[in-house]
């Protein structure tokens, strides 16, 4: 392993550039809609942003 580090070739300024395609990446990647519905909270806290509305309209 050791031998391998020593005598690997450090990249060049091009290379590195080439090699940085995040957008590529990101975009590749796919979308996931977190809020499709309200069991997204679960259980306690659908339950609790129910709670914190009734309170708010009878209170």
């Amino acid at each position: 392993m050791i031998k391998l580090l020593i005598d690997r070739q450090l990249p060049s300024s091009e290379s590195i550039a080439t090699r940085r395609n995040f957008n590529e990446i990101l975009d590749a990647l796919p979308k996931k809609k977190t809020i499709n519905s309200p069991w997204f909270y679960g259980a306690i806290g659908f339950s609790t942003v129910f709670l914190l509305i009734l309170l708010n309209f009878f209170v």
